[in-house]
């Protein structure tokens, strides 16, 4: 039998409502210790940062108590010598109350706990830090009042930003991710909403992935990056389960049953809590486990690779006491899989095919370098805003403006703080391209063009001096479905390339006639499916053209210049499928060499990539455009999220500003618009940072 398609069968077997968890394992005979609950809920370790190469055999765990409030106990952990585990058999100490309260749900990173008060029934934070060795607390004020009942509680710390985030979410289906700020400041914030199941039990993190566990279903993933989507995976189906806790070792999840058995992701069972008790703090050890919830774990230090071991941890609701085990962890366990979490299948409604095994990958390692500015956001709802381009100030560097396309609606431009300057009711405009004091109609102009969906035409503008635009009469062109565009500018001449879905790419030239632009048709060039995003290299004359599933191809951009093309970059390896935004960098200085860069849209994993701009076209840096705790939002001074899924970007090496602002900018459209959740934007970011965040000289 295909091993994937028997663990789904395990799966479905172990932990289906009429078959205990151990159904294909032999009980693991442990030494559990109970600890009085005062109507607890849940445990977590308490691990700080600096604390984590500690050999200290000494546990230390946090609990919540709605009779008493945040708890500390310490646990003294057994000592695992040459494969077998040998346990210290004084009794546990008493809990030590840190912060009195009405507590349930409790999750903790440092330096941040966070529970649910009660009695305010909203989620407390608590800063912890260690001090001399013992642990202060620092009660932080209330978050504000949700618009669910929280049902459980994850942290989420991310290297890649320095931020720490936390998920609530609830059995109505609803859920919240809130950024809290970073370990020096706390500044909690929603983030964003996301659906999940409903009566959904627990959760788990791991990097940016968010595991959350329902009956009738099994476990779902979600994305739980800052710039994410709302879609789900379900990745453990586990029909009628009585899975209660979720939790994750080396990027491998365990789950937990009201029984107290612990499995894999394989239906191995690691541990059970069914074992009587050898050393207990309270007269309920020999009650049976028909009601647990919550798992929690940590990897004990002092141990060697060989007889690594765990310390797991479970609230038994019905008896009211916390139970804590310690176990030496197969091998298995001990390291992190390559390149997925689990060996399981994503169920899908449809057929048996889709039962395969679909691997889930981990959170890559992409540097996240923070957006600057957030433009007003589009006037509704859905994919609105498209596509950017970058109109420099003759003379004033500060007055640049970003034109946008609503391509709902029109032509919009923003100020360099973000703020709507002007909004053109132009109809149904895809991309927009701009060239600068071009000659045309005896006269020095700067000219945009957008694709005008509406007729299949193509829409011209004009900026003057201070930034206003006035619209010309559209023109017509002979294209079907006309969808992306970008100029040439070849001496005294200015060409479009439009382009259809079909992967015809049409070249006109731009004449002035009656006192308004005009086009003439000279020549067809074809790529062998969908195209959108392109750039010209003027230095070279070279066109270069996303076509959407395949990569990045090469034209000659001279209007009598030979049709065939080159695919220079396949949509493989950093670059995911679709390519849409591409744009040209001028004179990037790498390792002491200047040279002109393509930047490129990586939709299908929310990135950004750089090559050289000529043959062999390396990649020369690949980054995301992160959170910034300290931003600008439509002129106002915020905190503002990333960008994901990018359609359009543009870029350019000209002064935008002053500082930062000197080696010109980057701006992409955000498909994903968070922090709160809004309707798309655009997000830019000086140049300078993407070359200091990369190293790039």
């Amino acid at each position: 039998m295909n091993k994937t398609l028997l663990s789904s069968a395990v799966l479905l077997g172990l932990i289906a409502s009429h078959t205990p968890l151990t159904a294909m394992a032999n009980t693991i005979s442990v030494d559990v210790q109970t600890i009085a609950g005062h109507k607890g809920s849940q445990a977590q370790p308490l691990i700080f940062n600096q604390d984590k190469q500690s050999d200290n055999t000494l546990s230390h765990w946090l609990f919540a108590s709605e009779q008493q409030g945040l708890m500390l106990q310490t646990v003294l952990m057994a000592q695992t010598q040459q494969g077998r585990q040998t346990t210290a058999q004084a009794p546990l100490p008493a809990a030590r109350l840190l912060v009195q309260g009405d507590f349930e749900l409790l999750a903790f990173s440092d330096p941040y706990a966070l529970t649910l008060d009660r009695k305010a029934d909203r989620v407390r934070p608590i800063m912890l830090k260690e001090i001399n060795g013992k642990p202060t607390t620092n009660i932080l004020p209330l978050l504000p009042m949700g618009h669910f009942e929280i049902n459980w509680i994850c942290i989420q710390p991310r290297t890649q930003d320095g931020n720490i985030y936390v998920w609530f979410g609830g059995e109505s289906g609803k859920s919240e991710q809130w950024l809290l700020g970073n370990a020096a400041h706390f500044s909690p914030k929603l983030m964003r909403s996301q659906s999940i199941p409903v009566n959904s039990t627990d959760c788990a993190i791991d990097g940016d992935m968010l595991y959350v566990s329902e009956p009738e279903a099994g476990v779902w993933q979600f994305d739980a990056s800052p710039f994410a989507d709302t879609s789900a995976k379900l990745i453990f189906p586990a029909l009628d389960n009585q899975i209660t806790g979720l939790n994750l070792l080396n990027a491998q999840l365990l789950l937990s049953d009201k029984n107290g058995k612990v499995m894999d992701g394989k239906g191995t069972q690691i541990v059970s809590f069914s074992a009587p008790s050898t050393k207990t703090n309270d007269k309920t050890e020999l009650k049976a486990i028909t009601k647990a919830q919550r798992l929690s774990l940590a990897i004990n230090a002092g141990t060697s690779v060989q007889a690594k071991s765990a310390t797991f941890a479970l609230y038994d609701d019905k008896n009211d006491r916390y139970l804590f085990t310690e176990q030496a962890l197969p091998q298995a366990l001990t390291q992190v899989p390559p390149k997925k979490l689990l060996a399981t299948s994503l169920q899908s409604a449809n057929t048996a095919a889709d039962a395969q095994a679909r691997p889930t990958t981990n959170a890559e390692n992409i540097v996240e370098i923070p957006a600057w500015v957030e433009s007003a956001p589009s006037d509704r709802p859905g994919d609105t805003m498209d596509d950017p381009a970058i109109w420099v100030h003759p003379t004033d560097p500060e007055k640049s403006l970003v034109l946008g396309t609503n391509k709902h609606w029109g032509l919009l431009s923003f100020n360099m703080r973000g703020e709507q300057v002007q909004a053109l009711p132009s109809g149904r405009i895809n991309n927009v391209d701009l060239r600068q004091r071009v000659k045309l109609g005896g006269k020095s102009r700067d000219i945009a063009v957008a694709t005008q969906r509406d007729g299949d035409k193509l829409a011209f503008y004009e900026i003057d001096a201070a930034g206003k635009i006035t619209e010309y009469p559209n023109q017509a062109t002979n294209m079907t479905d006309i969808y992306g565009m970008c100029l040439y500018q070849d001496e005294q001449t200015l060409y479009v390339f439009a382009n259809e879905k079909s992967g015809r790419i049409a070249q006109y030239r731009v004449d002035w006639q009656q006192n308004a632009p005009s086009i003439k048709l000279v020549r067809d060039i074809h790529t062998p499916s969908q195209v959108e995003g392109c750039v010209v290299d003027e230095a070279q004359h070279a066109l270069y053209i996303g076509e959407e599933d395949k990569g990045i191809w090469r034209f000659n951009a001279k209007a009598d210049a030979s049709t065939e093309g080159k695919l220079i970059i396949k949509a493989e390896g950093d670059l995911v499928a679709d390519v849409e935004g591409i744009s040209l960098y001028q004179g990037a200085t790498l390792k002491g060499k200047k040279q002109d860069l393509l930047v490129v849209s990586s939709q299908g994993n929310n990135s950004y990539l750089l090559y050289q701009a000529s043959a062999p076209y390396t990649q020369v840096g690949r980054f995301r455009i992160g959170v910034n705790l300290n931003g600008m939002e439509n002129g106002h001074e915020t905190s503002i999220d990333g960008s994901a899924e990018t359609d359009g970007l543009a870029v350019t090496h000209l002064p935008v500003g002053h500082g930062v602002w000197q080696q010109g900018m980057l701006v992409v459209q955000d498909g994903h618009n968070h922090l709160p959740d809004a309707n798309q934007a655009f997000k830019w970011l000086p140049w300078s940072s993407i070359v200091k965040q990369l190293d790039m000289q």
